[in-house]
């Protein structure tokens, strides 16, 4: 069955991967940004060219993704584990196609971040200005596919806008979805990440380890993982300069122009009081 990790992109979700990477390692392991496939709960990202390739779905044509969807999750779930896939997939309904159903799916996490902060964070990833951030948060619509040119091929994601997306999982009535807040996980990382192993250990028994979790926060604090993408780079990079820019809450404060701030707000104002954002 399928755990998702699932977000709006620049909200976090490499972070708590990694962090999942760091806790499930062997001890006779060392942590790296690149190694994939190093635990048995490696998140993989869905929907990627490597296992439309396998499955012979063409992955330029919009049509054939989308309706085929739960058949790719159906192959991905029979090796009867437990599946971490991680999304920028909003969860929609397509032409009667859904993203999803109970029957691939035993839960999901959903990672959101304050919008303005993301706004900053996208325009540094992909390279753009922060007008076209936040034109593309705002205006993104289900149908569009929204390309990644990755080292290991395209991420065909169809996210929605920023409000579409976080709706789309915070209300799925298929399963219950466990809400995280990248600033909890800056403020209080002890409890945030001990709160999402606990929500993982309702499908999967977990040795529930205080000090294995300090240590997977320490060797995945923003700082280290900045540190080892400077010195072996990170296959995620977009065309931005780094990956892990900053990290930090609350930069748009400083560094997001006012109109830009209000365009946000105004656009996003009922999730951003429910999530407590403004």
């Amino acid at each position: 069955m399928i755990i998702w990790l699932a977000s709006y992109p620049k909200s976090g979700n490499t972070w708590l991967r990694m962090f999942l990477r760091a806790y499930f390692l062997s001890e006779d392991k060392k942590f790296s940004i690149n190694d994939e496939g190093e635990t048995e709960y490696e998140a993989k990202t869905f929907p990627n060219t490597e296992i439309l390739k396998e499955n012979k779905i063409n992955y330029n044509k919009f049509e054939e993704i989308v309706k085929n969807w739960l058949k790719l999750q159906t192959f991905i779930n029979l090796n009867n584990k437990i599946n971490f896939l991680k999304t920028h997939n909003g969860n929609f309904n397509i032409n009667g196609f859904p993203f999803t159903n109970s029957v691939n799916t035993a839960g999901g996490i959903y990672i959101v971040r304050d919008p303005r902060d993301v706004a900053l964070s996208l325009s540094n990833h992909f390279n753009i200005s922060h007008e076209q951030a936040v034109n593309n948060m705002q205006n993104m619509q289900h149908y569009e596919f929204y390309e990644v040119n990755l080292s290991k091929g395209y991420k065909r994601t169809i996210m929605g806008n920023w409000s579409s997306n976080y709706n789309s999982w915070r209300y799925y009535q298929g399963r219950n979805i466990h809400l995280v807040k990248y600033e909890d996980m800056i403020k209080d990382p002890i409890n945030t990440f001990y709160k999402i192993l606990k929500y993982i250990n309702l499908f999967k028994t977990l040795d529930l380890d205080e000090k294995k979790i300090k240590k997977a926060i320490e060797i995945t604090s923003f700082k280290n993982l900045s540190k080892m993408e400077n010195e072996k780079g990170f296959k995620e990079l977009g065309s931005g300069s780094n990956f892990f820019r900053k990290g930090k809450m609350g930069d748009w404060q400083e560094s997001l122009e006012p109109k830009l701030v209000k365009e946000i707000e105004n656009s996003f104002k009922k999730e951003m009081k429910e999530l407590g954002y403004i």
